[in-house]
C-alpha cells in the first residue's frame, strides 16, 4: 500500500514524466483498436506502423521511469511519432492528417521547444507532400491551421516554462541576496553525499557568520544590514570557483560548499574568501569581518552531521576572537584517533 503514494509523489514532482506516462497510456487506448481493425482488414503496413508507435511510447515510458531521463525519452517519442504522422497520410489519405494536430500539441509537452518546432515542420511538410489533397485551397488550409496550432502550443509552452522558472526561483533563491537558499542547499548537499559514496570524492563545507552583525541592524537599521549582506554575497561569489556554491542559511549565516575539494584546497579557498572580505566588506561603522567554521565530509556522514561539525568549528572560531577560520576534522573510523580542532594556519 505504501507503493502507491510513492508513485503519486514521483509523478507529481516530474511533469515531463507524468506526460510521458499519460501519452503512453492514451496511445495504447486510442491507437491499438485502429491497429487491430486495420490488421483485420488486411492493411498490414499501417497496422505495423501503429503497433511500432505504441511500442515506442511504451518502451520510452518504461525507460523514463527506470532511468529518470525523461528529456531523452520525450524527445525520442516526439521524433518517432512525428515521423509516423508525416508519412501516415500517404497510406490513409486525408484521414491521416487528423492525428497531426494532437501530435503537434503533444510534442511541446514531451520535448524541448526547438525539437518540437522541428518535428512540427516535419509533420506539416510531410502532410503536404504525402496527402492527395483535392485542391490547393485544401492544402493551404491544412498548412495554415497546423501552423496556428503549433504557434499556440509554442506560446503556451513558453509561458508555462517561464512561470515554472519563476516558481523554482521563488522556492530555491533567497529574495534579498539572490543566492540559493536553505532548501536548495539541502538538495545539493544530498547530491554531494551521493557523489562521495559512489566515487569517493572529497568535499568541504563551511559556515560563515558576519561578526557583530546585530550591532549594524540595531544602530543603523535593517536597510543598512541588508546592504552589507548583499555586498557580502557579491564579494564571495566573485572569489570562489564556478562549481563552488554559496547558500544563505539564515540571518547573517551563510554556507559555502566546495565539491571535489580536499582540506588543502578548502583552506586555500577560505583564506582567499576571508582576505577578500577583510579588504572590501565595509559597513556603516567601517570594515566588517567574518568567522568561518569548516569541516571535511567524513565516512558515514549525513549532511546534517556534516553541517553540525562545521557549525561547531564556527562556534570555536567566534569564541576564540572571531575573524578567523577553524577546521573540524571528519569523524574517525573505528580504531582511529580523533584529531582536534585546529586553528587558522594549523
Amino acid at each position: 500500500m505504501r507503493l502507491v503514494p510513492k508513485l503519486i509523489v514521483r509523478i507529481g514532482a516530474d511533469i515531463r514524466l507524468a506526460m510521458i506516462l499519460l501519452f503512453a497510456g492514451l496511445t495504447v487506448v486510442s491507437v491499438i483498436p485502429f491497429a487491430i481493425f486495420r490488421a483485420l482488414q488486411g492493411d498490414w503496413v499501417v497496422a505495423a506502423v501503429d503497433t511500432l508507435m505504441v511500442l515506442t511510447m511504451l518502451g520510452n515510458a518504461i525507460f523514463a521511469w527506470i532511468t529518470g531521463r525523461t528529456l531523452l525519452a520525450g524527445s525520442i517519442n516526439a521524433v518517432v511519432v512525428s515521423t509516423t504522422c508525416a508519412v501516415l497520410p500517404g497510406a490513409l489519405g486525408v484521414a491521416g492528417l487528423f492525428w497531426a494536430y494532437t501530435v503537434l500539441l503533444a510534442n511541446f509537452m514531451l520535448a524541448p521547444r526547438w525539437l518540437a518546432l522541428a518535428c512540427g515542420l516535419l509533420i506539416i511538410v510531410g502532410g503536404v507532400l504525402s496527402t492527395p489533397f483535392t485542391s490547393t485551397m485544401a492544402a493551404t488550409a491544412y498548412v495554415v491551421s497546423a501552423a496556428l496550432v503549433m504557434l499556440y502550443a509554442l506560446i503556451f509552452a513558453s509561458l508555462t516554462e517561464y512561470q515554472r522558472q519563476r516558481l523554482v526561483g521563488l522556492a530555491t533563491r533567497d529574495p534579498l541576496t539572490g543566492i540559493a537558499n536553505r532548501r536548495s542547499m539541502e538538495v545539493e548537499l544530498a547530491d554531494v553525499l551521493r557523489t562521495h559514496q559512489e566515487q569517493a570524492q572529497p568535499a568541504a563545507l563551511a559556515v560563515v557568520d558576519l561578526d557583530h552583525f546585530k550591532r549594524i541592524n540595531d544602530l543603523h537599521g535593517h536597510d543598512a544590514g541588508d546592504r552589507v549582506l548583499q555586498a557580502f554575497t557579491q564579494l564571495v561569489e566573485h572569489c570562489i570557483r564556478k562549481r563552488d556554491r554559496l547558500f544563505r542559511f539564515g540571518g547573517e549565516e551563510f554556507v559555502l560548499l566546495f565539491p571535489a575539494t580536499d582540506r588543502e584546497g578548502a583552506r586555500a579557498a577560505l583564506d582567499k574568501v576571508q582576505r577578500e572580505l577583510r579588504d572590501n566588506l565595509v559597513g556603516p561603522d567601517g570594515p566588517v569581518t567574518v568567522s568561518i567554521g569548516a569541516a571535511l565530509l567524513g565516512p558515514g556522514d549525513d549532511w546534517p552531521a556534516w553541517l553540525s561539525r562545521a557549525d561547531q568549528a564556527l562556534y570555536l572560531a567566534k569564541r576564540s576572537g572571531r575573524d578567523q577560520v577553524r577546521f573540524d576534522e571528519p569523524r574517525p573510523l573505528p580504531g582511529e584517533r580523533r584529531l582536534q580542532l585546529v586553528p587558522n594556519g594549523g
